[in-house]
């Protein structure tokens, strides 16, 4: 998981400054990346299944709302990035708000990814986001 993980965080660049590369490499990528695969799952499992199937809320199911849960999605994924950085204490570095812009992109993708994969086990919202 390492690897991949590495591989995805490292498209934006190195690690900077290099003295941080280790605890990125080792700690930081696979924190915010196992991190961002649950979020983007959960907040689907949330809008497919708890809102639109479990509750049966009928008008919950439009494409802005979808909307609301994908952007909510990235905005909890950039704050996760951050935290995660300064809690392994990495040199505040202009990186680490790279990595997290980085890491709201990558969870929007596997939010929408997620929502094909799921989104036909809805009552009300089987066709959403379109």
């Amino acid at each position: 998981m390492k690897a991949f993980f590495r591989f995805l965080y490292e498209i934006i660049g190195s690690p900077q400054p290099p003295a941080d590369t280790p605890v990125y490499r080792d700690v930081i990528f696979p924190n915010i990346g196992l991190l961002n695969l649950g979020l983007s799952l959960a907040l689907v499992v949330v809008f497919y299944y708890v809102i639109n199937r479990a509750m049966g809320v009928a008008t919950f199911n439009k494409g802005r709302h979808w909307g609301i849960f994908f952007f909510l999605n990235a905005v909890l994924a950039f704050i996760i990035a951050i935290w995660q950085a300064n809690a392994q204490q990495a040199t505040e570095h202009s990186y680490i708000y790279w990595l997290a812009t980085w890491n709201a992109v990558l969870s929007m993708l596997w939010f929408f990814v997620f929502s094909l994969i799921l989104r036909r086990g809805s009552t009300n919202a089987s066709t959403t986001p379109f």
